[in-house]
This record gives structure tokens, sequence and C-alpha cells, in this order.
């Protein structure tokens, strides 16, 4: 087994991570994106100020008048147009330009942006002016015109302005609102922002996602791989638990496990198997509840024992009211008969004990009572199967493990870190508990390496796991599909 010097993230695993957390939290990456759109939309409109242009186009020209067309004046005159031209742009910026226009405007100041640029090999020029009034563009264009002269000047002799277009009062904005592009904008932004939350939750995320990754973990063999299988909502009160039936696949995989359980109890007296995990959600009651009732059907006596004092949920998954004496009553009443406690599901015909969880925080395991209640049942079921509480979060599984002949470890794909499984399994194993394998659970079909063959995907959970006054977690509603 490995300690928790971890190996390199692999590349497959990394993007197998990935989709997996896109999977997870597409309704927050959604929430993003839509989030950014909507509030970049906003800020735009907030922003927007309506720009006005004013645009003139003219020549400039040397002034040089030569009767000569093809004369070496002639040449020049054209070679001056076109210097001009060429610096207008230039003359724009300048300070006196800046002086002559404010005077020229008779306002102290100046209310907007002057670009212009020059038709080449011509002497044609484009002037235009950008204004949040439409009167300040059309003031500001003619007044670079008419004092553009006298800047240029510098350049040559006599420079001369003739309007091929003459600029125009503007009526409308030249840059209307789009909430459509603003939104678009956003949105790409908000893809951004999405993938780097998506990166920033899933890469730290050193959780199981293949058999592979879960095998170099634990160094424990994996008896089967079960599918991810979605369950239609069902009725009230109907049983909430995941069952065999409930997709071909997902049957296979349960015989399969049945197969190889009876294999490693085929030479043990005591036919009990305990079934756990490291945290809660992975599946390990599902997994219990359908070995027991696998069993049952190849015509075994078995009794399930719901080993989780603080959370009683064998008779809920069952579909049965939680109800009546369970383990607990009988390790604080050693007159208590065990037998007296037996449930019979009138379904599946799978008995099964489970009471009232107890809200005690700490509740220690009087070992010579629990070793007379697993002796009375092995007495007279030919199996006894535990679903156990959580090894990460109670200390009773370690307990309970002593007294099983077949300890079944559960793993969910893509649910508890790497580290956190590691460390739980190698707490039970200092303490002398043998496991016998693993159940790799809920596992896609894209990590489908061991196991069964199968199709769809299944999710389940726990509503709360805690320990204060009380603390309880449950099964999401699933309706039974049974049909044995």
């Amino acid at each position: 087994m490995q300690t928790n010097a971890q190996k390199p993230i692999r590349f497959s695993s990394t993007i197998a991570g990935l989709f997996s957390s896109l999977t997870r939290l597409w309704p927050l990456m959604l929430a993003i994106v839509l989030a950014c759109s909507g509030l970049n939309t906003i800020r735009s409109w907030l922003s927007y100020v309506p720009q006005y242009e004013s645009k003139a186009i003219f020549t400039v020209s040397s002034g040089y008048t030569g009767d000569d067309i093809f004369g070496a004046s002639a040449y020049y005159d054209m070679y001056a147009a076109q210097q001009l031209a060429a610096a207008f742009p230039q003359i724009l910026s300048t300070d006196m330009m800046n002086d002559l226009v404010v005077e020229r405007l008779d306002k102290g100041y100046i209310n907007g942006v002057a670009s212009a640029y020059a038709v080449a090999d011509t002497n044609m020029l484009v002037l235009t002016v950008r204004s949040t009034v439409p009167e300040d563009a059309y003031d500001y264009l003619n007044a670079v015109i008419e004092c553009y002269p006298q800047v240029a000047v510098y350049i040559v002799d006599n420079p001369q302005v003739k309007i091929m277009q003459s600029p125009q009062v503007p009526t409308e904005p030249c840059d209307q609102f789009s909430p459509w592009i603003s939104a678009v904008k956003g949105g790409l932004i908000g893809v951004v922002l999405a993938a780097i939350v998506l990166l920033a939750l899933s890469l730290p995320r050193r959780t199981i996602q293949s058999a592979d990754d879960l095998k170099s973990a634990v160094s424990l063999p994996i008896l089967v791989s079960l599918p991810r299988v979605t369950q239609k909502k069902r009725r009230k009160n109907a049983s909430t638990t995941i069952t065999a039936s409930s997709d071909p696949d997902m049957a296979e995989c349960i015989r399969g496990l049945r197969l190889k359980v009876k294999k490693l109890l085929e030479d043990k007296e005591q036919k009990t198997v305990l079934v756990t995990s490291t945290l809660p959600r992975e599946g390990k009651s599902t997994v219990a509840v359908n070995l027991a009732k696998s069993l049952v059907r190849e015509g075994h006596s078995v009794v399930l024992l719901d080993g989780d004092l603080r959370n009683q949920s064998v008779a809920r998954m069952l579909g049965q009211p939680s109800q009546g004496q369970g383990l607990l009553e009988c390790l604080k009443d050693p007159g208590l008969s065990v037998l007296s406690c037996v449930r019979t599901d009138p379904k599946s015909k799978l008995c099964f004990i489970s009471g009232q969880s107890t809200s005690q925080r700490h509740y220690s395991i009087e070992h010579r009572a629990m070793r007379r209640i697993l002796d009375t049942l092995a007495q007279h079921f030919e199996y006894v199967v535990i679903d156990t509480p959580p090894s990460e979060v109670v200390s009773d599984t370690s307990a309970l493990c002593r007294y099983a002949s077949c300890v079944l470890y559960v793993v969910k794909q893509d649910h508890t870190q790497r580290g956190q499984i590691i460390n739980a399994v190698t707490a039970l194993t200092q303490k002398d508990v043998k496991i016998d394998g693993c159940v790799f659970n809920a596992v896609p079909q894209r990590h489908r390496q061991y196991g069964y063959g199968y199709r769809t995907g299944y999710s389940y959970g726990y509503r709360k796991y805690g320990y204060h006054n009380k603390y309880g977690y449950g099964y999401s509603k699933y309706k039974a599909a049974e049909e044995e």
C-alpha cells in the first residue's frame, strides 16, 4: 500500500477529473457565464455615452500655379501636396494647432477628438471629429479646416484647402448601444472565468477517477465496479435504495459480487460480511442491501444488521418504518434477544435489524455483547451482512471489523480524496483488520475496467453526517425497482 507520498497526477486522470467536475459543477459554471454576461451588459449600459461624428473630405495643395503642367514646377506642386496630406495627421496633434483651434472656438476647451488619414498617392484627406455634442463635433471640424493653412505654411508656401465633402451637423450617434454585443463579450469573459474556477476546484481534488487509481492507492483487489445508474422519481414511501433490478448491468455486477463474496467465505464457519467506506455518500448501504437481497434470491437465509448506531437507515432504504428495537437496544440490554428485533421485508423476504438512531456523540461497542449477538445470528442465519458507519468518521467500524469474516470496502468514483482513502485503509490495517476487497461504486462507462458491463449512470447520497446534539444522513428518494 502506498503512503501519503502520492504518485504524480496522470494526464488522463486530470482530464477525467476535469470532465467529472464539469458534469457536477456545470450549474455553477453556467451561473458564472450568465452573471458575467449580465453584469457586462449593465456596465456597458451605465457607461454608454453617445458619440456624434462629423466628417469632411478635402484636398490640399501648395498653391503654386505654373503654365507648364508637364514641367518641374507642376511636379513640385504635386509632391508638396502629397507631403502636406501625409503630414496632416501629425499637424493635428501639435500645440500650435490646438491653440489656434481653441482660440477659433472661443470656448477655452476642445470637446472632441479629431483624426485624419490621407488617401494613398493623392493629396486627398479625410478628417473626422467625434464629440458627445453634435454641434461641438461640427464646430471643431470647421475650426481645424480653417486653422490648417496657418500651420501648414511652415511646410510649404501658400497651402490651399479645397473642400470635396462639406461637414454636416450629425443628427444620430455613430455608436449605437448594442446589448447583445455587450452580453456576448461578457459571456466570453465568463467562460474564461468559469474555466479558471473549474481548474481551481478540480486540480486540488485528488479523488479516485478509475479502477487503476484505486488499485494503485490501496493495493487491494477490486471485486467489482458498480455502474452509475439513473433512477426516475418514484412514488412516496417507496424503497429508497437502488436495486439490482434498476438496471440489467447493475444486476449482473451484484451477481458477480455475490459469487466473489461466497468464494471468499467458502472455508469460513461463520459467514459474516461487513461493508464500510471512508466517508458518507459512497454507497456502502446500497451495496450491503443489494448483496443481502442477492443472497436471499439465491435461496440463502440472510439477516442484514444495521451497524450504524447513529444513523439507522436500513429500514428506510427497504421502504419500512424506522421503528422498533435494533442493535443499540441489544447492546444495552443483555436480556433482550436479538432474534426478537428481526423484521422481514415482505417484498424481498430479507430479514433485517434496524432500530432508532442514537443522538449520543460517543458510544463504545461492548465486545462481549457484540460477540454474543453475532453468534446468535450465525446460529439462525447462513449469512450475516453488516452495514457499518464510514470508517473515517466513526470509530465503531474498526470494532465491528473484528467480528467479520469478510470486509468489503466501498469507494465511490470521484468522491473522496485519495489521501483520505489511504489514511482510512491504513488505520484499519494497523488495527489488524483484513480488508478482502474493494467495491468501486458509481463508475461512469468511460472508466469501466473491472467488473461487468453497464450502460447508464446513477447517483445517490447522504444529506448530512455530523456530530452535534444529533446527526443523521439519509439517501435521496428513489423508487424501489425490485422485481425479483
